[in-house]
């Protein structure tokens, strides 16, 4: 049933990517993202025009949403991102058109990171992100 739902283009299921997400859309601006803890994974769409799909880490700091992404260089969705910042992301079952913005400023990637460790229910201290570690901020269109 999964491959079926895949090659219909479904999108993605675990560590495997997919097409077009499925699901209610929100339209509409979203103030604070609060309530993508309860939601554990997200998953984003990029390349609007011909949609590819994965499942992401998802949180958010103080009502804004971020996406992270560990050894991000070589993955196809970053470049895909890079191309357009337009994308869909999908948290439960609502999908929500978003803008991604990646994060360099290494005061709010230390900020982002200590926010997902304590979601995570990680014990402190919290360690430094990895130098391959890529983080985007991501805003309702």
């Amino acid at each position: 049933m999964i491959v079926a739902a895949l090659l219909m283009g479904i999108g993605p299921f675990d560590r495997l990517p997919g097409a077009r997400l499925v699901g209610g859309l929100v339209d509409g601006p979203i103030a604070s993202w609060r309530f993508v803890e309860k939601a554990g994974q997200c998953q984003l769409e990029t390349r609007p025009q011909y949609p590819h799909s994965v499942t992401v880490n998802c949180w958010h700091l103080d009502g804004q949403l971020y996406i992270g992404c560990m050894n991000c260089q070589g993955k196809v969705w970053s470049h895909y991102v890079a191309q357009t910042k337009l994308a869909r992301v999908k948290i439960a079952s609502l999908v929500y058109p978003v803008i991604l913005e990646r994060i360099t400023d290494p005061e709010e990637m230390a900020l982002s990171w200590a926010a997902r460790w304590d979601q995570l229910g990680r014990a402190r201290p919290v360690g430094k992100a990895p130098e391959h570690y890529w983080l985007y901020r991501v805003s309702s269109r």
